[in-house]
């Protein structure tokens, strides 16, 4: 069934200039008037900075603070969803995060991660020798898939995707929810792409790199939930606890294989790639992805008991600034600052 669209949102209060206001009372001419008049089209409201339910409790406003902050003086957006239901809780800078679709660089390997468990192609303790061609130019040496997922091995997914065949890739990429929109209650989603077919040279990049692929940070929620969840793809929806009916677009189908994917979400935190987001306190799990001049980091915490999913996209930086500033939001969740201590003064 379809949602109504709605804009159900808060917004960050914007502070706007008064130049405008001067320059409307100086007298115009003819022509300025009639480029005014051409220039004045309706145009779509713009979203706010940061979107958060319009009957947000205190914790979807404490999530909201947590991932603005954690973004600040960093140019990208934040989505934060409740894996279990797909209810978004906060979604900072929409039109970076929802309504442009970008290379999603190596998050794209837990697609083919799904499909090469799935497909029979690999189980988690099939191992590579990665011996150069990788972003470490020594390579990796011999990897098994949690170590790959760890470290972001591209040799290691370019043979699985090689192994797999493109159509399959696809399959998957399609089953995950990647290449059309995912339904959010917000306008101008963007639906993002994935090539309709590419030559046998090309899979193993596109398999490592996304090369063709576009998704938002939205979809890649949608797509780490569903690993989470065991299996469920939920349309996000921007509500409010209260009353919030879930809605499951669909199921990945009967034997699909996830197992194995967790261990190596927790170890790119612990000792890969996703390192800047360790925190001893806060189990932090995830994907990072670096590529073209953006950076990714989709994660979700705590990892023993996860509660939110947390996707970072970064523009001019990389898989590590992505996961730097989700660790700041997790921070910023699970370790509020402590209240100063009151100094006791003498008689």
């Amino acid at each position: 069934m379809a949602l109504t669209r709605v804009p159900a949102l808060l917004c960050l209060a914007l502070a706007f200039g008064l130049a405008a206001d001067a320059i409307a009372d100086a007298p115009r001419s003819r022509s300025s008037r009639r480029r005014r008049a051409a220039s004045a089209r309706p145009r779509p409201p713009a979203l706010p900075a940061l979107v958060v339910p319009a009957s947000a409790s205190a914790r979807d406003l404490q999530v909201g603070e947590a991932c603005r902050r954690g973004l600040e003086g960093t140019s990208g957006a934040v989505v934060a969803m409740d894996p279990y239901t797909g209810r978004v809780m906060a979604l900072v800078n929409p039109q970076r995060g929802m309504a442009t679709a970008y290379q999603p660089c190596s998050v794209f390997k837990i697609v083919v991660a799904v499909a090469g468990l799935t497909e029979g192609v690999i189980t988690p303790e099939s191992t590579y020798n990665c011996t150069g061609g990788c972003w470490i130019w020594p390579g990796h040496g011999v990897v098994n898939l949690r170590k790959a997922l760890a470290q972001s091995c591209n040799p290691y997914f370019e043979w699985v995707g090689e192994r797999l065949g493109y159509e399959r890739v696809h399959h998957y990429a399609e089953l995950l929810g990647l290449g059309s929109p995912s339904g959010i209650n917000l306008e101008g989603e963007a639906s993002g792409t994935i090539p309709v077919a590419v030559r046998p040279s090309q899979v193993g990049h596109l398999s490592s790199h996304a090369a063709g692929v576009a998704t938002s940070a939205v979809q890649l929620a949608v797509l780490l939930s569903a690993t989470v969840n065991g299996g469920i793809i939920y349309q996000p929806q921007v509500s409010g606890p209260d009353g919030f009916a879930a809605h499951e677009r669909w199921r990945l189908p009967a034997g699909t294989v996830l197992g194995g994917l967790s261990d190596g979400f927790l170890s790119a935190v612990n000792e890969g790639s996703a390192s800047s987001a360790f925190d001893p306190d806060v189990i932090v799990a995830g994907k990072t992805g670096t590529c073209s001049g953006v950076g990714w980091f989709a994660s979700y915490a705590p990892a023993d008991r996860p509660e939110v999913v947390v996707v970072v996209f970064v523009r001019g930086g990389s898989g590590h600034v992505a996961s730097a500033v989700a660790g700041r939001i997790y921070q910023n969740l699970y370790k509020p600052a402590a209240p100063p201590h009151a100094v006791g003064g003498g008689k």
